[in-house]
This record gives C-alpha cells, structure tokens and sequence, in this order.
C-alpha cells in the first residue's frame, strides 16, 4: 500500500514537473530573447541563460518618446476598451438570458438553448466575409463598437451556458420570497441572482476577458485603421519584409501577458469556485 502511495504520488510530480517546463518554458525563454542583444541570438551554440543584460526593449515600448511605444500603448490601450467593453456588455446580455431558459418555461426553449450552445462551435472564419460586409455598410469597421459587437457574439454562447448551470442550481424558493416581497423580474436578477452566482458571475467574466484580449483574427479583420488595433495586431508589426527585431516582439508579448496574468492572479478563487461549482451543477 505504502509503495503503491509513493509511486503515485512520484508520477504526480513527474507530471506535475513536466506541465510547469512545459507552460513556463517558452514564457522563459521570451524573457531571455527580450534582454538579449540581436547579436547574442545568433551566437551558436544556444544558450539557456542571456549572454548581455538589456532593458532597452522594454522601454523602447513603454518611453512614449521612442517611436515604437506610441504604437503599442496605443494597442495595449485598444485591447482594455474592447476586452472590458466585451466582458460587460456580454455580461449584461448573458445574465438576463441565462435565467430566462434557467427559470421561464416556453415552448422551445429547450431548442433555443441548444442553438445558442451549438453557435459556439462554429468557427469564426465562417462568418468573417458577412460581418465585414455588415460592418463596411453600416460604417463600423475600424471602430471600437463593432468589435466589441463581434467579440460578444462570440462569447455569449460560453456565457450563457456557464451562467445557466448555477442560476439553475438555486432553489426556487428564493425568487418566490422576493417576488411575494414586490420584487420585479429586474430587481430580482440585480439583487438577489447576481449575488448569489456571483463566483459563477466571475468565471464567465474572466473567460470572456481573456478570449477578447487574446482575439487576434477578429481584430485582424475589422481594425485595418492603427487607431482600434488592439495589442495582439500590433506586436507582429514590429517586422518589416526583411527583418524582425524578435527581442522587441518578445518584450511586447510579455507586457501583453501583465493583465491576464493580474486578473486571473486576483480572481484565482472565485474563478475556480465558479467553474467547479458550474461543471457539477
């Protein structure tokens, strides 16, 4: 029993050890080539460890007196409009949605709920062509609005479900005491269902908020104009047709990692409280 128990528990670490190499590794490995020299890149063999010490990438792009950093606080910028702008409005629509087919019964729901689901599954590249078209008549492309609108119907199928599962886990008799106590449908979704999914209200906000803040296609497509091109746009300009300054690019994607990283870093508790409690409900 006892060599049973050390066995397992040394595959944990093994496996354990190998997932951490494996995620960390290549965030190590930007940071070495953002504080190398182009010149310590090309020396063979490899090393692990940076050859110089240079912290002029990184403030090549946070000086707004060097050229590059315009561009990049401008797509560092862009990405919190739209990924917070994403995050709310896909929480304001889901919320209300969610407890629709959690708690009012009307004839195909039921059907309407696994549409939604199932538009999940669609790849975005299959509706690039209409939505630009949409967007080029109505006047929206390069604008923050319309990849807002577009991030959010992305991210709304997710949300819905996510949300659903936990308002659907509350007993009813909650709602009932508030709506005998004069509580209308919106005073009840606010004060008493918002709180009380609340580790399921976080969750879905910090998916969203990472799908948006890493959408790269979408923005490709609706942002031509440098002035709503969010960060993950903007990073691979930083190359011409016949040279790229990789240590600037890997400096730029490690700035770009700062407020996922804080967000999640934060929310890490009701973030797993809310996707565990969602999965077995």
């Amino acid at each position: 029993m006892r060599h049973h128990l050390l066995r397992r528990r040394a595959i944990q670490t093994i496996g354990g050890a190998f997932v951490a190499v494996w995620s960390l590794l290549p965030i190590y490995w930007a940071l070495v080539v953002s504080v190398s020299q182009p010149s310590d890149l090309t020396i063979k063999p490899v090393s692990l460890l940076p050859r110089s010490f240079s912290l002029e990438n990184f403030m090549s792009l946070i000086v707004p007196s060097v050229g590059t950093a315009a561009a990049f606080l401008r797509g560092f910028g862009n990405s919190l409009i739209q990924a917070t702008g994403t995050t709310l409005v896909t929480l304001l629509i889901a919320l209300p949605a969610s407890y629709a087919f959690a708690r009012v019964h009307f004839r195909g729901s039921t059907v309407v709920l696994a549409v939604i689901t199932a538009t999940f599954a669609i790849p975005v590249y299959l509706v690039l062509i209409p939505l630009f078209q949409l967007g080029a008549a109505t006047g929206q492309l390069n604008t923050h609005q319309f990849e807002i609108l577009v991030l959010v119907s992305a991210a709304l199928p997710l949300s819905i479900w996510i949300l659903r599962s936990h308002i659907a886990s509350l007993p009813p008799d909650i709602e009932a005491a508030a709506k005998v106590d004069g509580a209308n449908t919106f005073v009840l979704i606010r004060s008493i269902i918002g709180p009380l999914i609340a580790p399921g209200l976080v969750a879905a906000a910090v998916v969203i908020f990472l799908g948006a803040w890493g959408a790269f296609l979408i923005p490709l497509v609706y942002a031509g104009a440098q002035g709503a091109q969010p960060v993950t746009v903007v990073i691979p300009t930083f190359a011409t047709q016949f040279s790229s300054n990789y240590g600037l690019k890997a400096a730029a994607g490690l700035l770009a990692m700062v407020p996922p990283l804080l967000l999640v870093g934060v929310l890490r508790r009701y973030l797993l409280a809310g996707l565990i409690s969602g999965a077995i409900r």
